[in-house]
């Protein structure tokens, strides 16, 4: 399987149930309750969404600082005399 060919983020096999305590201040709190009341959705819903969308992100971009640090070197001297 290729990098490119490879999912991202949270895929049905990582981790099928785990429980857990998140902490959050009361400001989080607050403004967690008020997304969930405006989407009509639990908090825990919210949350679990807001997780799912930081660990896609942040895939996609080691994905693509992988293959820039692998290949930028290879045409490093063209993107310079490009640059001229």
């Amino acid at each position: 399987m290729t990098l490119l060919e490879r999912p991202l983020g949270i895929t049905p096999d990582t981790i099928p149930v785990m429980a857990m305590t998140l902490r959050l201040d009361d400001d989080e709190t607050n403004a967690l309750r008020k997304r969930a009341e405006h989407e009509e959705r639990s908090m825990q819903e919210i949350a679990r969404i807001a997780i799912r969308e930081y660990i896609e992100h942040h895939s996609r971009t080691d994905l693509i600082d992988g293959i820039l640090d692998r290949e930028l070197p290879r045409y490093a001297e063209a993107l310079e005399r490009l640059g001229r």
